[in-house]
């Protein structure tokens, strides 16, 4: 993240082609905080490691919002369905 960002980033996700949820992090969450007053690497630029988690392949969409404003990345996911451990 830009050292120049100094307020929070939410992050939040859809699918746009279907009902699919997407999740982030381990263990899954619906919303990714980004607080750039923690974790600043030398001169001033921030790693924030994380994955996307998806259940079927489509057309997803990030929606980042920040003080500076909303932004939009929209995205495709391909590959094979994997089937949910979970009941």
């Amino acid at each position: 993240m830009n050292p120049a960002l100094t307020t929070p980033v939410l992050i939040r996700g859809r699918q746009l082609d279907g009902p699919g949820d997407v999740r982030f992090d381990d263990p899954a969450v619906e919303e990714l905080l980004l607080d750039p007053t923690k974790d600043a690497l030398p001169g001033g630029w921030r790693d924030y490691p994380s994955l996307t988690r998806l259940r079927t392949p489509g057309c997803y969409a990030y929606q980042i919002d920040a003080a500076v404003g909303s932004f939009t990345i929209v995205f495709r996911a391909v590959g094979p369905v994997v089937a949910s451990t979970h009941s």
